[in-house]
């Protein structure tokens, strides 16, 4: 993880923070006293903006009902965020990460939290250490609830039961589940919803539903019984191609290749990719290389040609191709865009 200029300069000590959680509600309510965050409140809502000396963004809270909040994080810390958490109170929460890096350990496990990735967990009594680093963005949205409220959303029996399966399945864990289309999409929604008021909590609460009925989905690939296609071992094996393809996405390896070095027939890991995590290993390849694309234009300086390359592509018409198809625009015309961007900038 690098960290800002700024911040290797100065030195500045990290920033620790004790909290003892003991409901849903708590861990918000005493990171905003301990902060000293500045607050704006509405019936269902809260905000609140970190002090310069902590850092860069803010927080925003909506309260579904009691045992029930909605928590979109977008800060960049000026200082290492470490905080030492009690959960006291049972916890089931549905994460998702659009960007950051976030490191935690419990218990003797440990998790590592990047971005585009979502989470759950299901905590009853742990003690938690949790590290965001200074200079990276941290944009997150939490679905946080207590078990009973997880269980008012089962339509039947069947589902109250599959529901507890959940907490028997993830208790004491940090899991990490997959990023598919639907998901990211319900996830984009609730992060760009324009309604206010009541009008914004209905909204919310919705999606809200709407993230734990396709968590459900994802779920149903690792139930007992029926005709199961993938077994656990396979999806661990899913799960290291996956990281194959996101490390060697500059110079891809082949689904022959792939499979060899994960132990799958080619029909199982393309098959299996796909069902996994709703997208093909060739879709994977270009999504990291038009993330990494912007990454250089923006942060590096780099013209079209040589992001071209940096990305993989020896033809630049191709990588223009593709870039205009991912994001509607040619990379020259946001390099000026950028540009404009800056130079307008006061």
């Amino acid at each position: 993880m690098q960290l800002t200029q700024d911040y290797r300069d100065k030195k500045v000590s990290p920033l620790t923070l004790n909290i003892m959680n003991a409901e849903v509600h708590s861990l918000f309510d005493q990171f905003t006293d301990l902060v000293q965050g500045s607050s704006q409140f509405s019936e269902w809502q809260e905000h609140i903006s970190v002090p310069p000396a902590v850092g860069q963004g803010s927080i925003r809270r909506t309260r579904i009902r009691s045992g029930m909040e909605i928590v979109v994080t977008d800060i960049t810390f000026a200082q290492d965020m470490k905080l030492h958490i009690q959960e006291a109170c049972q916890l089931f929460e549905l994460s998702y990460c659009l960007n950051g890096e976030i490191y935690c350990e419990w218990n003797g496990r440990e998790s590592f939290t990047e971005k585009m990735t979502g989470n759950v967990l299901f905590f009853e009594d742990e003690l938690v250490y949790e590290e965001k680093k200074a200079g990276i963005r941290q944009h997150m949205l939490e679905i946080r609830l207590s078990p009973q409220e997880l269980l008012h959303y089962a339509g039947d029996i069947t589902e109250k039961h599959r529901m507890e399966s959940w907490l028997h399945r993830h208790k004491g864990q940090i899991d990490e589940y997959p990023n598919t289309p639907a998901i990211h999409k319900c996830v984009s929604d609730m992060m760009n919803c324009s309604y206010n008021g009541t009008m914004k909590r209905l909204y919310m609460e919705s999606k809200a539903m709407e993230l734990i009925a396709l968590f459900a989905e994802v779920e149903g690939h690792e139930t007992v019984g029926g005709n199961r296609f993938l077994s656990r071992d396979d999806l661990s094996k899913l799960e290291q191609a996956r990281q194959l393809v996101i490390h060697h996405f500059e110079q891809p390896l082949s689904i022959q290749q792939l499979a060899r070095r994960v132990g799958l027939n080619e029909f199982k890991l393309k098959k299996g990719f796909r069902e996994r995590f709703g997208i093909t290993i060739f879709e994977l390849v270009r999504k990291q290389r038009m993330e990494k694309a912007i990454w250089y234009m923006e942060t590096e300086g780099y013209n079209v040609g040589e992001t071209a390359v940096s990305v993989g592509y020896s033809n630049a018409s191709n990588f223009a191709t593709t870039f205009r198809k991912y994001y509607g625009c040619n990379p020259g015309d946001y390099l000026k865009a950028i540009g404009h961007s800056r130079t307008s900038s006061p």
